[in-house]
């Protein structure tokens, strides 16, 4: 049992929603069921049930929820101080939680372009689930996040496009597609692929992808990690539709081959997230002017 989901079960029986409690915790409605199940479970004991529609906790829930509100406001209280003292203490340093293959490759540049404008500055990067950015920079533990084709907006964060991750068809060096250069979206109803989980936003703008082509695929394996995913393809399990710049240097051609998609154009959004009420520090605010430049470049030409 963590902090987490003493917050969630705190949250339901406050709005009484699924839904309502999903949002305030960046989670899934699904995810919120399955940790109050688990959290039955573990006590042994029913901690709600449903009355037209509603939600009314039983006698062992209204005292669970007693204990849950306490924990999870003196949590709260302390997250809150602590983040305020690490933000006077930390200075000039900056904080970004970011999905794996924008901050392995795609962001790299823009930090090595902060740190030549900004001598001293301190970058701190923490790779995360795209729900957990969402709540980083929400409860100020990260200055900014990055996302992928993001699939709603947050209130209160703003979401800057930044950059267009091209995507490819990945395949392991044993399958007959490792001596081609590309394939057409039509090869793509032939193959068994190897997908994000459905609550990716990644995996939604593939599918998006696919039905916009009038491609039924043929989904073998749905994963939650993506080097998790490049495992299985290089076993040959399967083929996939990746970030090209999630394939490192010495997987491609090796382990791992990129095959251009050679019909379609196909580029992932990568969104920089920042929240619109929190005063950002002169650190925070220059590394966000690295990100304006090349708009106000444009804007000159």
């Amino acid at each position: 049992m963590n902090i987490e989901t003493l917050k969630v079960f705190r949250d339901l029986a406050d709005t009484g929603s699924f839904s309502k409690t999903a949002e305030l915790n960046y989670v899934s409605q699904s995810a919120v069921s399955q940790q109050v199940k688990k959290l039955e479970l573990v006590l042994k004991c029913k901690l709600y049930h449903r009355q037209a529609g509603c939600i009314a906790l039983t006698p062992c829930g209204e005292k669970f929820y007693d204990a849950a509100r306490k924990v999870a406001s003196v949590y709260d209280g302390a997250l809150k101080t602590i983040c305020a003292l690490a933000r006077d203490k930390r200075g000039d340093e900056i904080k970004i939680s970011t999905i794996y293959s924008a901050g392995t490759y795609i962001i790299q540049n823009y930090i090595r372009q902060f740190l030549a404008q900004t001598p001293g500055a301190r970058i701190s990067v923490e790779y995360r689930q795209f729900s957990q950015i969402y709540s980083d920079v929400s409860s100020g533990k990260a200055d900014f996040g990055f996302l992928a084709c993001p699939y709603r907006k947050c209130a209160g964060l703003a979401m800057l496009p930044v950059a267009k991750d091209e995507m490819a068809l990945i395949a392991g060096s044993g399958s007959p597609l490792a001596g081609r250069k590309s394939v057409s979206v039509r090869d793509l109803s032939e193959m068994d692929f190897i997908f994000f989980d459905r609550a990716f936003p990644s995996r939604r703008y593939i599918d998006a992808f696919l039905k916009r082509h009038g491609i039924k695929p043929r989904v073998k394996l749905e994963l939650d990690n993506i080097e998790t995913i490049k495992t299985a393809v290089a076993s040959g399990a399967g083929v996939s539709l990746l970030p090209r710049t999630a394939i490192r240097e010495d997987e491609n051609g090796i382990t791992l081959h990129a095959l251009k998609i050679s019909d379609a154009e196909f580029l992932r959004p990568i969104y920089l997230v920042h929240s619109r009420s929190r005063k950002l520090s002169e650190a925070a605010r220059k590394f966000l002017s690295v990100f304006d430049a090349p708009k106000k470049a444009q804007g000159r030409s």
